[in-house]
């Protein structure tokens, strides 16, 4: 395969990342803006003795589930790499992709598997951004640039938030800086905008869910799994301010609940909206909180864990500590998948018998590839 050369492909389905998969002498090409069943022409951007990128040409025939992006600046943001594709097959991707990547991992692994939980909002769902501004340019980042693309409106962000967009770029504009500004919105929890800037010293909020429409659903679904269990300790790992913490002390009124968190603006802040004595809301990364913890074997652990999922370290603790139940709540399935299969290896090991109950894909990002993922480990006796 030759970089800058043109060829002609079909689509066979998404991959992780958002590209588009196709085979050429069978070689692996992998295609952004794609649609599955797309035939294309399309020119080699990167040649690997594995696989190849190419970027399109042509659109020699679309696809069934191709259309015209409902935003004018969608194929060239960096926010949005699906909104060529209908929700219907960006929802049955996004099923495939998570559960072909657990399997990939863990052929060995036999669970129940959910139908995708679709976000009730498939635009105007995102309560908080993070645009940029320099140069009298207001916008999000090109795909794989650091060019701002201009908007006026953000098809997937709350009205609320596009509405306030001349206001906070007069307010970026006024700061005079030469330097690019990375600027942060979001809608309060007393429903009101508020804006600034992102800077080293301050990173803004801070993790939270970017959906409150389909957040009541994920936290619905992680107190049903957890069940109606007496457990005498919760354990809330990457808490957050408190997304999971919260729904989990009013359910489990008798046990103690220990939050554990990194980021000292979410600490603060979930330390502040509770007060009740039956919490312990830890500052420290999880690992380090792990060489110290008290999991019982009668315990219940939620993991929230970022985009690189936790670490070999913390899934055999975890299996170690061998708790009654864990409900994993995932952003990434490759980070899902190896966390899973370095857990049930050391379960193996140490003769701790879990098995995977189910899992469930959320719609949680709709018009990109992202996708929220939900597992429940329990002991198997």
């Amino acid at each position: 395969m030759i970089v800058n050369s043109r060829i002609q492909v079909k689509i066979e389905k998404m991959a992780i990342g958002g590209a588009g998969i196709a085979r050429h002498d069978g070689l692996v090409i992998f295609v952004p803006l794609a649609a599955p069943g797309d035939e294309l022409i399309v020119e080699v951007t990167t040649a690997k003795k594995n696989f190849a990128e190419a970027r399109i040409v042509d659109i020699l025939k679309p696809g069934p589930s191709r259309r015209t992006p409902p935003c004018p600046v969608a194929n060239i943001c960096g926010g949005c790499n699906w909104q060529q594709i209908i929700e219907p097959e960006q929802q049955k991707q996004k099923e495939s992709l998570v559960f072909e990547t657990i399997k990939k991992f863990n052929p060995e692994l036999n669970f129940d598997y959910l139908p995708l939980q679709a976000s009730p909002r498939t635009f105007r769902y995102r309560n908080r951004i993070q645009p940029k501004f320099h140069n009298g340019r207001f916008g999000f980042f090109a795909r794989n640039s650091h060019e701002i693309v201009e908007i006026d409106d953000c098809p997937i962000t709350e009205e609320v938030l596009t509405k306030k967009f001349p206001e906070v770029r007069q307010w970026a504009a006024d700061k005079k800086s030469r330097e690019l500004l990375r600027l942060e919105m979001y809608i309060s929890e007393n429903e009101e905008v508020r804006y600034g800037l992102i800077t080293d010293d301050d990173d803004g909020i801070g993790f939270s869910q970017v959906n409150r429409f389909q957040n009541p659903h994920l936290l619905e679904t992680t107190l049903n799994w957890a069940g109606d269990v007496e457990y005498p300790q919760v354990f809330d790992l990457y808490a957050g301010s408190g997304n999971f913490t919260f729904p989990l002390m009013q359910k489990y009124k008798n046990a103690d609940v220990t939050a554990v968190e990194l980021n000292p603006k979410l600490v603060e802040r979930g330390r502040g909206l509770n007060k009740d004595k039956r919490l312990r809301y830890f500052m420290s990364d999880v690992e380090s909180y792990m060489r110290r913890a008290n999991i019982q074997s009668q315990d219940l652990v939620v993991l929230d864990p970022p985009r690189a999922g936790a670490s070999e370290y913390i899934m055999r603790s975890l299996a170690a500590a061998g708790p009654q139940k864990i409900i994993y709540i995932s952003c990434h399935p490759v980070s899902l998948a190896r966390d899973l299969k370095w857990f049930f290896a050391w379960a193996q090991k140490l003769g701790k018998n879990f098995r995977l109950e189910r899992v469930q894909t959320f719609e949680m990002f709709p018009q990109t590839d992202h996708v929220e993922t939900i597992a429940e480990l329990r002991v198997d006796s």
